[in-house]
């Protein structure tokens, strides 16, 4: 019994979580900029940057209405959700991944540079 308990553990593990309600988990959640000097702006006034709710996640001019989130592992999440804009609606779906200590969300700022790389996003105070 004890070897049977334990492979379904170990199965289990192995599967991606997926948060039935689509909340996001709170380790990802809060303010993300790209420059310490846009710490103090929230929502549409971080203009690089995101703020991320348990069931949205807001950019300037724009918001994701977060309806399935998916947990790959414990630094990355997979969302999918409705996208507004004043051009209107559209399904998307993205991946977000935190850096091992949680300061940082990798890849999700704005591209920049020749090779046009997205910028990571720091966690903001």
């Amino acid at each position: 019994m004890r070897i049977l308990v334990s492979a379904v553990v170990l199965l289990g593990s192995i599967s991606p979580a997926i948060a039935a309600d689509g909340t996001m988990p709170a380790r990802f959640q809060g303010e993300w900029a790209v420059r310490q000097a846009d710490f103090a702006l929230h929502g549409g006034d971080n203009t690089q940057g995101m703020t991320i709710k348990a069931r949205s996640i807001g950019y300037y001019e724009e918001s994701t209405a977060i309806q399935r989130v998916t947990v790959l592992d414990g630094n990355s999440v997979r969302y999918e959700g409705v996208l507004s804009n004043y051009d209107g609606e559209e399904k998307v779906s993205g991946t977000l991944r935190l850096s091992p200590d949680g300061k940082s969300l990798l890849g999700a700022g704005p591209l920049d540079g020749p090779e046009e790389r997205p910028t990571d996003l720091s966690r903001c105070k």
